[in-house]
């Protein structure tokens, strides 16, 4: 789970050298430079954090029906076991009986 903490400073960063680069490429001067490349790094950050809180509301949305899932599996096969453990003790016990 720490790898999507990550998400957010990571598509930030990316963003900005790709901004520094793109200006540098077009002879942006210093004073131009800056004020686009803020805003470039907060709107990157603020969309980065939102994407990661959905990202990870959605995993646990999955984890937690995967986790039902395996409960009601679970149950399903321990019902089932116990059935079969029943029917073998009748057996043994109609064995005995002859």
């Amino acid at each position: 789970m720490k790898k999507n903490k990550l998400f957010a400073p990571f598509l930030m960063l990316l963003a900005g050298a790709v901004v520094s680069i793109a200006a540098f490429c077009f002879h942006y001067s210093m004073g131009e430079m800056l004020p686009i490349l803020l805003f470039v790094l907060i709107f990157f950050y603020l969309a980065g954090n939102f994407i990661q809180k959905k990202v990870t509301a959605f995993m646990d949305q999955i984890l937690e029906e995967e986790a039902k899932e395996g409960e009601v599996i679970e149950k399903d096969i321990a019902g089932e076991g116990e059935e079969y453990m029943e029917s073998k003790n009748a057996e043994n016990g109609a064995e005995e009986n002859i």
